[in-house]
């Protein structure tokens, strides 16, 4: 079987097998990748949902000027994956929407509800850490984000 994948535009590809084309969305692609990496190589999702929880575990003793830093950097939508991530975290929890303005919570907490009101997909939480642990490293290499001594 002849198995091929193009990119329509920046929302869409197409996957072809043989002489059938199928479109299928950028979102509905990431799904696919997920599921095929935690097929074909499990070792590396369990090993990066552990430096994902590591990050976690260290975010809640980052300074404040280092996590507004984080929060100013990364997108919308993964602050919103970091802020559903930690809702377990009470510590991180707390930490993360002390260094956000009233305006900020109401939106983001608005935006909590309708995006992940059937949950937060494996998918989405990998896409996201991975934007943000390369951000956060990004901002500790410059000295932006420190964390206190544990």
């Amino acid at each position: 079987m002849n198995i091929c994948v193009n990119q329509c535009n920046e929302e869409t590809f197409e996957m072809v097998f043989d002489e059938t084309a199928i479109p299928i969305s950028i979102g509905d692609m990431e799904r696919l990748h997920y599921q095929l990496s935690k097929i074909l190589r499990p070792t590396t999702v369990q090993e990066k949902k552990a430096r994902h929880q590591a990050f976690l575990a260290k975010l809640k003793f980052a300074e404040d000027s280092g996590i507004q830093a984080l929060m100013r950097r990364a997108s919308h939508d993964d602050i919103l994956v970091l802020l559903r991530a930690s809702e377990r975290d009470v510590a991180l929890k707390k930490k993360l929407y002390s260094n956000m303005s009233e305006n900020s919570i109401k939106i983001y907490v608005e935006d909590l509800v309708f995006q992940f009101r059937e949950g937060l997909p494996d998918y989405r939480l990998d896409e996201a850490m991975t934007r943000l642990l390369k951000t956060a490293e990004s901002l500790a290499n410059d000295g932006t984000l420190s964390f206190k001594r544990t």
